[in-house]
């Protein structure tokens, strides 16, 4: 009865063994598809496996000896032992498969679900990126209104936006305004540049398309779209409750037609008192006047368009800006060219 007892205590001790082993192995598989690069965690575990192999070739011996009938007291306390350190490794190595397994399942928890966000990140950044268009496209509509009755400007809007561009771009690397200028600023105010004529609107069809030189009077009339503008993006911001690009193109619509000598309209503002965005779109903007055939003169060339400018830096411009359209003045002509008003 006892050899028997202790005969099952050693089949049960090899039979742990196996099982341990097989476990081994799929912890160790785990473990790999877990912790990828885990080398000390990898070798525990391959020394945990070959601690089984030890136990198994231990009880392996045991049971011979039993079988040679030479199986003595000593060797029933050693198998005794032998069995409950297998059951110890055993449960060990379950446990250890329990938690590798949840921390897998985890894992694989948190790869759908980061997948998840993924595909909902780039869904919303498609969706910002349709916006941001439609803005654009709707910045470009609402300027066209003002561009369609004024029929003999052509593409102003746009290549005035793409001579403050130029201009922003240069002055963010060369000049003294470079750590006022931000990228955000610059997307801002050439997102701006479009509605700087809007409040053409608002001017009559008499007087915004007469053929010749206006009166005094109809400049007077004329003038007044620097403030109607003004007053119609004040409308649009009036209508938000975060601030956004519109508050610079406020500034530029109403400040477009001041002069660094407090010559200009609407209020006669002086040097840096002017906004920087009205400063930039005074140059673009006298530039493409003067390149473009008017109702009281031909289109100038290039040459003496710049030659102008020039001449009125520190008066009409800032010098600061003027310098910078120096720069950058052969990009003028062939956006000049390239969206000449024979093209629109």
């Amino acid at each position: 009865m006892i050899k028997f007892f202790f005969c099952s205590l050693i089949v049960g001790g090899i039979i742990f063994m196996v099982l341990g082993i097989r476990q081994s192995k799929s912890n160790r598989k785990l473990l790999s598809d877990f912790y990828i690069e885990d080398k000390l965690n990898v070798s525990l575990m391959r020394y945990h496996h070959i601690l089984l192999y030890i136990f198994l070739s231990g009880y392996i011996l045991v049971l011979i000896f039993f079988f040679l009938d030479k199986f003595h007291t000593s060797e029933l306390i050693t198998s005794g032992v032998f069995f409950l350190g297998a059951v110890f490794v055993f449960l060990e190595n379950q446990l250890n498969h329990n938690s590798i397994s949840v921390m897998k399942s985890n894992l694989d928890k948190t790869l759908r679900i980061s997948s998840a966000l993924e595909h909902e990140r780039e869904r919303l950044m498609s969706l910002n990126r349709q916006l941001v268009e439609t803005e654009d496209v709707t910045i470009y509509a609402l300027a066209y209104q003002a561009e369609i009755r004024d029929t003999i400007t052509g593409n102003h809007i746009l290549r005035t936006a793409k001579y403050v561009q130029l201009l922003v771009e240069d002055l963010m690397e060369n000049s003294k305004y470079s750590k006022y200028i931000t990228t955000e600023y610059k997307t801002e105010i050439v997102k701006s540049a479009p509605l700087h004529d809007i409040g053409k609107v608002g001017i009559p069809d008499k007087i915004l398309q007469k053929e010749g030189t206006f009166t005094k009077e109809e400049f007077d009339i004329m003038k007044k779209h620097c403030l109607l503008g003004a007053q119609i993006i004040r409308k649009a911001i009036e209508r938000l409750n975060f601030k956004s690009f519109l508050s610079i193109a406020e500034q530029m619509t109403l400040s477009h037609h001041e002069k660094w000598d407090g010559s200009g309209y609407p209020n006669g503002l002086i040097g840096e008192n002017i906004p920087l965005s009205g400063r930039i779109m005074a140059v673009a903007d006298v530039y493409d006047a003067l390149r473009a055939k008017r109702q009281y003169k031909d289109p100038f060339s290039h040459k003496k368009a710049c030659n102008i400018i020039l001449e009125e830096k520190g008066t009409h411009f800032d010098p600061e800006i003027v310098s910078s359209f120096e720069r950058v003045e052969d990009q003028f002509e062939q956006i000049s060219i390239a969206f000449d008003n024979e093209d629109s």
